[in-house]
């Protein structure tokens, strides 16, 4: 038995507002898909967050049943759950990815599901609020007993620790023995796989970066292949290669020239298939944005040469004297106070980035202009 292991695809998320980042999440998934039909893999198994939105436009459904007819017709079955973004709500609406399951896509949200002897159990995503209701490893040991004997996966999108050091979930007391193999999504950045319970435990992570993260490029973008011989599991990480390259940079006061001479040499000498996104990070006393973006200019950068600019600056203090820097904590304040508002840190950072690609805009007139011929920027 072989298949393909793949989460948070997010198709659909027009990253700051450009529909090439759209269209780069959906080229990550066709090349899975090329993968799958390579291998040869038996089935497909996703772990939530396949659209972004749990109300996509109908062009990005329709894009997404291009891509699932692909597997359809290779005879290559798919089972998902539904995550955070497109789990829909129980009273209003459902989740959009039943529409595709006539193309072949199995949701398993709060079931077991049988294919060819193998037992799928999945979960769709439950939030802080719906774990405080349940026994969660109470539930799971449900999802066991429902199964037959025979290979048995379970599909989760949830907070663990120590990936997310607030939840109350910890793998080895809360999923109990019983699986032979346990696929997580939720946490973009990829793992190794781990034993737990029993379980070969596998986060293939995000196939795309919806907020930057030097963790998830240390661990590169990809999926899992993984093969099953008797008892015995092997999973393979493939990278993608159709992915957009982020060039990450740290600055500060005193290298922010030294940084842009160096983004100028790496532009000019290595030659990337799609134009990079810059993001540019640091601690700074002084250094604002506008001081980034005219250094850009006067270093000669043309714009031509990357798609985006991600700056992402923070004060390491105080001036009472200095206006910028007061704006600046002021700011930092109000990234704090939003992601503790919104709870979700995936959907805290999508606001903030959001946020701070409309500080680069000139005027109002031009943000309008934005939303206006792309609405789909404000679907978190």
């Amino acid at each position: 038995m072989k298949f393909l292991h793949l989460s948070d695809t997010h198709l659909g998320y027009h990253q700051y507002g450009l529909q090439e980042r759209a269209k780069d999440f959906f080229d990550v998934f066709n090349e899975a898909v090329d993968v799958a039909i390579e291998k040869k893999v038996d089935f497909v198994v996703h772990t939530g967050d396949f659209f972004h939105s749990s109300r996509p436009s109908n062009q990005i459904i329709l894009q997404g049943m291009e891509i699932l007819r692909r597997l359809n017709d290779a005879k290559i079955p798919m089972f998902v759950i539904s995550g955070n973004h497109d789990r829909g709500s129980q009273v209003r609406d459902v989740s959009p990815l039943k529409i595709l399951q006539p193309l072949g896509l199995n949701l398993i949200d709060s079931g077991v599901s049988e294919y060819e002897g193998i037992f799928f159990g999945g979960l769709k995503y439950i939030s802080k609020a719906g774990l405080r209701q349940i026994d969660f490893r109470e539930v799971l040991e449900k999802l066991v007993e429902k199964m037959g004997e025979g290979f048995k996966i379970l599909m989760l999108h949830q907070e663990f620790q120590p990936f997310f050091p607030d939840s109350k979930l910890n793998m080895i007391a809360h999923i109990p023995e019983g699986f032979n193999y346990v696929g997580i999504g939720h946490y973009h950045v990829a793992q190794p796989p781990s034993s737990i319970n029993g379980a070969m435990v596998v986060y293939p992570g995000s196939t795309e970066f919806t907020a930057y993260n030097d963790k998830e490029e240390e661990r590169r973008k990809g999926l899992y292949i993984v093969e099953a011989e008797g008892s015995e599991l092997k999973a393979e990480f493939i990278k993608f290669k159709s992915r957009r390259p982020f060039l990450f940079y740290l600055v500060n006061d005193e290298n922010s020239e030294q940084i842009l001479k160096k983004i100028k040499e790496d532009l000019e000498k290595d030659h990337y298939d799609k134009k990079p996104v810059l993001v540019l990070k640091g601690t700074v006393k002084d250094l604002t944005y506008s001081d980034i973006r005219h250094l850009i200019k006067n270093e000669g950068i043309s714009d031509e040469r990357f798609l985006h600019l991600q700056i992402n600056l923070t004060r390491d203090q105080v001036d009472e004297s200095s206006e910028p820097v007061i704006i600046d904590l002021k700011e930092d304040l109000i990234k704090k106070e939003l992601q503790r508002l919104i709870g979700d840190r995936e959907l805290s950072e999508s606001v903030i980035e959001l946020i701070d690609h409309l500080k680069t805009f000139e005027n109002i007139d031009e943000i309008k202009k934005l939303l206006k011929e792309n609405p789909e920027i404000l679907d978190f």
